[in-house]
C-alpha cells in the first residue's frame, strides 16, 4: 500500500439536535489524522451549533447513563491535527457569528468547499 497522504473531508450536516451523530465525524477525522493524513471537517446546514462555545462541554452523546461529552471527542481532533471549517451560509441559520464558535480554521463558501470536495482523495458526510 502507498505511504502518500491522502486528504479526507468530512462533511458535517445534523447538529444538537441529534447527539448521537455528532461523535463519529470527529472519531473518523481524528482517525484519519492519526494515520497521517491531511484531515479536515466541514460544519454546514445545523452542524454549526456543535461549535458554539458551550455547548460541547454540556452534549451528551447517548443520553441514558454515563456517557462522554461532545468535548471528549474535539480534544482528540484538535491534538491530532484535524482542522475545522464552518460553511458561511450555516452562521446565519444558527443565529451566530464567528465570535460564537469554538476556535476554527476558517470560514467557507460554496466555491470553497467545492474545491476542498475535489481536491479531496475521501469525502464522507454525516
Amino acid at each position: 500500500m502507498s505511504e502518500e497522504v491522502k486528504k479526507y473531508l468530512y462533511i458535517v450536516t445534523h447538529g444538537v439536535e441529534s447527539p448521537e451523530r455528532s461523535a463519529s465525524p470527529f472519531f473518523l477525522a481524528t482517525t484519519a489524522a492519526l494515520m497521517d493524513h491531511e484531515s479536515s471537517m466541514v460544519f454546514t446546514i445545523t452542524a454549526t451549533s456543535l461549535l458554539k462555545k458551550g455547548v460541547a462541554e454540556t452534549l451528551r452523546i447517548k443520553s441514558s447513563g454515563e456517557s462522554s461529552t461532545l468535548q471528549f471527542f474535539i480534544d482528540q481532533a484538535r491534538e491530532a491535527g484535524v482542522k475545522l471549517y464552518v460553511c458561511a451560509p450555516s452562521l446565519d441559520l444558527n443565529d451566530c457569528t464567528v465570535d460564537d464558535l469554538i476556535a476554527i480554521d476558517g470560514v467557507v463558501g460554496g466555491t470553497a468547499l467545492n474545491e476542498m470536495a475535489a481536491e479531496a482523495d475521501v469525502v464522507i458526510s454525516f
